[in-house]
């Protein structure tokens, strides 16, 4: 060997241990990263399988949420035609004491129409529950035990989210598990007159699980990987069919390093989706994908070994190209697996030129088998698991590959459906020409639905998605069509607008589409100069049918009363539901009010056909009220006011008529509500004031009590007298919290005077429906216990005699709930009403006030003197109190302490007075001196 052999050999040697060492690196390097992209394809496609089984339950919650809303409202509205919720009492459920819910008077323990009727309607489940300390129990229900029986008695989960937002008073909406099973829930709280949760309402549809069962059975991840399905609670709901239970529940427990888990969480079903699997297995198949990479990184050594060895075998430096501390410095970059450009070059032909070639390439080639393969692996995953159809066709229109959905939505196999054209297959089956013109007009791109047909025949409905592909040359190569079937898509969408736009038990349009309806009718009369007549009416005899038969039959007589006064009316008019049993119809294109009044006639006489309801004849008639555009030109809600207002003049005239709108009875009935509003805003805003009037005892010469008597401190009239304002409101809801704030201020002014050293009884007139009301005396309980200091017996309570005799038994219970409390009574303003002996005997009341018409004239009208003898005596042989009201006079005084009567209010002892006037006025008072000497 010679000299330069010897200098060149270590130069060589140094420049190809480099090479060699990049040959045994770079395919392991290479076959590491490629794995690693493996390993996160088969992560996203886990994760995929786990968000299309959430996906699952969130289609199912989807479809069933509308519904359960429409249902909440059915059952809100059934329950606030019963009455008002309130609790009375307790009663006894699986011998256990709960509230008694109430919905007006009637209990709602065991008595499950009111759920029954809702569900039979909109299907599901319907409860109410009452609400006990901290539980929700359920009072009436139709969700059954696992023996058939009601789930009555049984209390909603107290760990449950529902429960944590009725708590606070929230609306639930969202899956629960109920006796078990999982149902898509509604909660709403339900609240008395005074704002308190008092219980809940409640409606649900149990979930079907079964596809998600199905789909969760058969998932299977890589071979031994599995999907489960996890509760709120942690507990495996649905499981891989290939996997033991235990296995799952240890693999999950454990969570060994060796297994990858993806989880996708629902929280509107507090649900969690887990997709697992074997890592080896996802490596193993990762490894087994490289192999392309290893092949062409071994040519790769190859080609390099033939190029050092050939260059060996020249033994010359020059052709390397470059230095070679610089070549062996670039080669042993590629071995680490650096390919990026640095700017080298070097002359054509030699190694070095052919290294930096060879390392552009191997870039270039890196990076093309990259995003090849991630593009590969998404198209593939998504062309598999998407919900849509999938079908590509060649230029021709030819099918040449589908997807899974596109065979479970058809029917259509790979098999049967390869070479076939969209049309043969039953796509558009409505229009013979579609692809025919789509094909001619090749547009890039067309959307929208189409009529199929499966393999089966059965027709339905889709969104088509078709759009061209085109090779370089711009030629069409492909067609590529997207669909989904659509059609319980739209059945449930016309489902909703049909449900939005009429009633659900007569299926009449309702009030949103009579308002629709009469804005159109409105400006067609306008433009044809034609008559409109609107009309409101609803039954004069309906609430004894329910009260009777029950609300069952009540319904199915609104459904025959709504097809048989179809039959009355043209195809132009509408008849419309609002509400229980009130009605609205539109006349159109009338030429004269007589052919309303005519049509009028004819509803009123179908109205008046008796209705056969389960065996029995039922009779009712109807109250019509009706307004005539542009004879009444209003706006489209005053319109419908006006026809409202007329019906109840209807049914003041004696029912089952019809009547004209009447502007200035409007104008009048618009005067009484104003002042009706006027009347209650004056007790938020202090305007109301107490006077008191003396009782005194002509016989013993003392004060013995105070009448509290209500004053309208007007801030623009100044003090009104009672005959002025209470008339308007005594048979109204206001006349409760107005009745409420008399007794309190009397209590309190009771309090004042005790601690000035004046001991009174004081009297307060209470209304009638005030007096009816179910929680009287609990209420009354609650203010003489926020007074602890003031004796129950210094209140007496008077009721008139008119208001005491209309329900009598009810009133005795009422007087003798409060007389427990330590409470007095008075029956006031005696022998003006329907008076009799029966009446006095059955009212327990202490005291009987003589009606000061009597009294005032009784001196020189001989039957007013008889009366009141006869009524001091009756009280006497009644062992009751009397007192006389109207003594003007100190004869007044003197002729009834000789009848036997000694207590007497009126102008001639003394007018009623502010309460700061009292104590001086007590101070002052000395009584008549002819009444003393009457005494001896």
């Amino acid at each position: 060997m010679s000299n330069d052999m010897q200098k060149k050999t270590p130069t060589l040697w140094r420049f190809l241990l480099p090479v060699l060492i990049l040959l045994a690196v770079a395919p392991f390097a290479l076959t590491t990263q490629q794995t690693s992209q493996q390993l996160d394809i088969i992560r996203d496609g886990a994760r995929e399988q786990a968000r299309t089984l959430a996906g699952l339950l969130g289609i199912t919650d989807a479809l069933v949420g509308d519904q359960a809303s429409a249902a909440m409202r059915l059952l809100k509205e059934r329950g606030a035609a019963l009455g008002a919720p309130a609790i009375s009492g307790t009663i006894l459920i699986d011998g256990k004491a709960v509230p008694n819910l109430v919905l007006g008077k009637i209990p709602q323990a065991d008595r499950p129409q009111l759920v029954d009727d809702v569900t039979a309607l909109l299907g599901g489940t319907a409860t109410l529950f009452v609400k006990s300390g901290n539980d929700f129990i359920r009072v009436t229900t139709n969700l059954r035990r696992s023996d058939g029986t009601r789930a009555t008695g049984t209390l909603l989960d107290p760990s449950g989210r529902a429960i944590a937002a009725l708590r606070q008073g929230q609306v639930f909406h969202g899956v629960a598990d109920i006796l078990g099973e999982p149902y898509i829930t509604r909660y709403d709280p339900l609240y008395n007159a005074r704002g308190q949760i008092i219980g809940a309402w409640y409606v649900g549809y149990k979930a079907d699980m079964k596809v998600l069962h199905d789909a969760v059975e058969n998932t299977r991840q890589l071979k031994s990987g599995f999907a489960v399905v996890l509760d709120e609670r942690g507990r495996i709901r649905f499981i891989s069919s290939h996997v033991p239970r235990s296995q799952a529940i240890l693999l999950l427990h454990d969570q060994p390093r060796g297994w990858v888990q993806v989880v996708e969480k629902i929280p509107s079903w507090g649900f969690e989706v887990i997709v697992a699997y074997p890592l080896s297995e996802a490596r193993a198949i990762g490894f087994a994908n490289s192999w392309i990479m290893l092949a062409a990184a071994a040519l790769l050594a190859a080609l390099l070994i033939s190029i050092l060895f050939w260059q060996l075998r020249r033994l010359i430096l020059d052709p390397i190209g470059s230095d070679p501390a610089l070549a062996t410095d670039v080669v042993q970059r590629i071995a680490a697996g650096d390919l990026g450009h640095d700017g080298l070059e070097a002359k054509p032909g030699t190694l070095m030129a052919n290294v930096l070639h060879m390392r552009q390439k191997l870039r270039e080639s890196m990076v093309t088998l990259r995003e090849n393969a991630d593009r590969m692996s998404l198209s593939a995953s998504v062309f598999d698991h998407a919900h849509d159809g999938i079908f590509i066709t060649d230029a021709a229109a030819h099918i040449i590959e589908i997807n899974p959905a596109f065979t479970s939505t058809t029917g259509y196999t790979r098999e049967a459906a390869l070479g076939h054209t969209p049309q043969e297959l039953g796509f558009a089956s409505h229009d013979s020409s579609f692809f025919q013109r789509l094909w001619q007009e090749h547009a890039g791109e067309w959307r929208g639905e189409t009529w199929n047909r499966r393999q089966s025949g059965e027709v339905y409905a889709a969104w088509l998605d078709i759009f061209v592909v085109r090779d370089k040359s711009q030629s069409i190569s492909h067609y590529v069509g997207l669909f989904s079937d659509i059609t319980q898509a739209k059945a449930h969408q016309q489902n909703l607008e049909h449900m939005a736009y009429h009633d659900p038990l007569t299926q009449l349009p309702n009030r949103t589409l009579l308002s629709d309806r009469l804005h159109q009718a409105l400006a067609r009369a306008a433009r044809s100069d034609e008559l409109l007549a609107i009309c409101y009416f609803d039954l004069d005899d309906f609430k004894p049918v329910n009260d009777t038969l029950g609300h069952e039959a009540g319904d199915r007589l609104l459904v025959q009363l709504a097809a048989r006064l179809r039959t009355c009316l043209r195809e132009s008019d509408t008849i419309a539901r609002l509400g229980g049993d009130e009605f609205a119809v539109l006349l159109c294109s009338l030429q004269d009010t007589r052919e309303c009044t005519q049509t009028l006639e004819r509803l009123l006489a179908a109205i008046r056909t008796p209705f056969l309801i389960a065996d029995k004849t039922i009779h009712v008639s109807a109250s019509i009220g009706y307004t005539v555009f542009p004879l009444d030109h209003s706006e489209p809600d005053t319109l419908l006011r006006h026809a409202d207002q007329a019906m109840y003049q209807a049914k003041i005239n004696g029912g089952s008529r019809y009547h004209l709108f009447d502007a200035e009875h409007d104008r009048q009935s618009r005067g009484r509500r104003q002042e009706r509003e006027k009347i209650e805003a004056a007790l938020p805003n202090g305007e109301f004031r107490l006077y008191y009037q003396p009782r005194v005892d002509m016989r013993q010469g003392k004060v013995v009590g105070m009448e509290a008597l209500i004053r309208w401190q007007h801030p623009e009239l100044g003090l009104r007298a009672p005959i002025e304002f209470l008339p308007m409101i005594e048979d109204t809801d206001f006349a409760i919290p107005l009745g409420e704030w008399v007794i309190l201020e009397a209590l309190r002014q009771i309090e004042a005077w005790q601690l000035a050293g004046l001991d009174l009884q004081v009297s307060v007139n209470i209304a009638a429906r005030h007096m009816m009301q179910p929680d009287f005396a609990a209420r009354l309980a609650a203010l003489l216990h926020g007074m602890p200091q003031v004796a129950p017996d210094r209140l007496e309570l008077e009721i008139t005699e008119t208001a005491a005799i209309e329900n009598i038994a009810g009133v005795a219970q009422t007087i003798n709930s409060c007389k427990l409390l330590g409470v007095s009574f008075a029956l006031d303003d005696f022998g003006v009403g329907y008076s009799s002996l029966t009446y006095l005997r059955r009212l327990p009341v202490e005291v009987i006030k003589i009606d000061q018409s009597f009294v005032r004239d009784m001196l020189h009208d001989q039957e007013d003197l008889a009366v009141v003898s006869g009524l001091i005596s009756l009280s006497r042989d009644f062992k009751r109190q009397v007192v006389a009201e109207g003594v003007e006079t100190a004869e007044h005084g003197v002729h009834l302490l000789k009848m036997g009567c000694r207590l007497a209010q009126g102008y001639g002892i003394a007018r009623p007075v502010p309460a700061e006037e009292v104590h001086a006025w007590v101070r002052a008072y000395r009584p008549d001196d002819s009444w003393n000497q009457s005494t001896l």
